[in-house]
């Protein structure tokens, strides 16, 4: 509930104050697009009681975010780096999950920053904008995070390891099989639509994450074609009852934003649901017509999640024991 209520009430201040940065100084409201999608996941990865490791945490999630976001912004325009940088990513995130929150943290964050940037495509100068607001999102972070809804202090603190044992640690088998997933989504996805290809290579980064087996990954794949569904129809609804009414419509993502942060961790199904909720009401308050984005968010999801399946029944252990 308290890591919810970070999340949610981060993600509001940081995407208030950006927008309204943005009016003043005659931008889009898309500025604060990143520094709002940083705010919303960070503080499910801020965990530790301690001053110096909480900020050592938040630092290295802000570097991780704000070097995907310019790489991607880089190398957009260039099919083959976007492709080849995306494929890094996912290889890189799998194989550094082990390691702990932060890593876990990190290598979320990397990725959904990596689709921003191609997304967005800013400019050099909109680039610099985007991050310079970006700025304000860490002061943000620790007023929410450690003045108004301070971290509980019995957090468990993870166990430091040497290198040589944290190189043991990585999991290259699940890092490759992800990696071939991902390359066979994204050309899936990419004949689906080009511009929204990462979410299918998203579905095949999101599933594999966590699991060891090709029943885990099943399991995943099922939850999240089940929530994606349900959370695609839901905005749809929601936007066609109360598309005239932009207050209601924010104040929907933000339960949905709560939602997420409160579920994601521990039921899947229920997080995927309300943070496609989350995508269809943010496009749609951005002017996007909803049916046709929620239709092919439900293709591409399936596109990567059907991919990833049959990747995990060829490459992937199958587990007998019930864990």
């Amino acid at each position: 509930m308290r890591a919810a209520a970070r999340s949610t009430l981060a993600c509001l201040l940081t995407a208030g104050v950006g927008v309204l940065w943005a009016l003043q100084h005659h931008e889009a409201p898309t500025l604060a697009v990143p520094g709002a999608l940083f705010a919303m996941i960070a503080p499910l990865f801020l965990r530790e009681a301690r001053w110096s490791s909480w900020l050592t945490s938040l630092l290295i999630l802000y570097f991780c975010t704000c070097a995907s976001f310019g790489a991607a912004a880089a190398v957009a325009s260039q099919p083959l780096l976007r492709g080849a940088g995306a494929l890094l990513v996912v290889f890189v995130g799998m194989l550094c999950q082990p390691l702990g929150v932060r890593a876990v943290g990190a290598a979320l964050l990397t990725l959904v920053s990596f689709y921003l940037g191609l997304y967005l495509h800013p400019s050099h100068a909109q680039l610099m904008e985007m991050l310079a607001a970006m700025a304000m999102v860490p002061i943000i972070l620790a007023l929410v995070g450690r003045v108004v809804i301070p971290v509980e202090r019995d957090c468990a603190v993870p166990p430091s390891f040497t290198l040589a044992h944290r190189l043991r640690l990585l999991a290259w088998r699940p890092a490759l099989v992800a990696t071939a997933a991902a390359l066979l989504a994204m050309l899936a996805g990419g004949e689906l639509s080009e511009d929204r290809s990462m979410w299918a290579v998203i579905s095949t980064f999101v599933v594999f994450f966590g699991t060891t087996s090709y029943q885990g990954t099943r399991a995943r794949v099922m939850k999240r074609i089940a929530g994606t569904s349900a959370g695609a129809a839901a905005s749809v609804l929601l936007i066609a009852l109360c598309g005239h009414q932009p207050w209601v419509l924010v104040a929907a993502t933000a339960l949905s934003v709560f939602g997420w942060a409160y579920h994601i961790l521990h039921e899947y199904g229920r997080g995927v649901f309300f943070i496609t909720m989350v995508v269809g009401l943010v496009y749609a308050q951005l002017g996007f017509d909803i049916v046709p984005l929620a239709k092919l968010r439900i293709e591409e999801v399936f596109a990567g999640c059907f991919v990833a399946l049959a990747a995990a029944m060829v490459l992937m252990p199958s587990s007998t024991a019930r864990t």
